[in-house]
């Protein structure tokens, strides 16, 4: 019960994160969107196949959709690791574009290292990855449910 708040509140600003640009993921024709498009995607993950457009999309729906099962603890693992590849991602992205920023030692003008918040989302990730959703998730009650009873013995 103790990472219940964790993963609840990880789950919930990922579900904000993967909004970007309204309500609901990938809105296409949105300046959020586009502008994820132009300055993130195509200069620094033009690599991958396909259309930018795309990765983008996929990018939303993974945060969006992968936060709200992540928080709700349903498919905890899956969703663990999509979100874990979203931020290795998002953590490449802002080593490619601003460099370690002196890090560990150095400081920067804002006080903020770009990569560290994916960085600790990526942690976190691994985290529930590795050790599941806890008992109040729904996988927990699933498992629950089907699991058979060990005074059967």
């Amino acid at each position: 019960m103790p990472l219940l708040p964790l993963r609840v509140l990880t789950g919930v600003l990922m579900i904000h994160h993967g909004s970007e640009g309204g309500f609901w993921p990938a809105n296409y024709g949105t300046a959020g969107f586009d502008g994820f498009v132009d300055f993130i995607v195509k200069p620094y993950f033009g690599f991958l196949p396909g259309a930018p457009e795309l990765w983008s999309a996929i990018h939303d729906y993974v945060e969006f959709w992968g936060g709200a099962l992540f928080a709700a603890g349903f498919l905890t693992r899956p969703a663990a690791l999509s979100l874990l590849t979203t931020m290795l991602g998002a953590v490449y992205f802002h080593l490619a574009s601003t460099g370690l920023q002196g890090a560990p030692f150095g400081h920067v003008d804002n006080y903020s290292y770009n990569f560290e918040e994916p960085a600790l989302y990526a942690l976190i990730f691994l985290l529930f990855f590795f050790n599941g959703p806890g008992p109040a998730s729904v996988d927990a009650a699933i498992y629950g449910a089907l699991a058979p009873d060990d005074d059967d013995d």
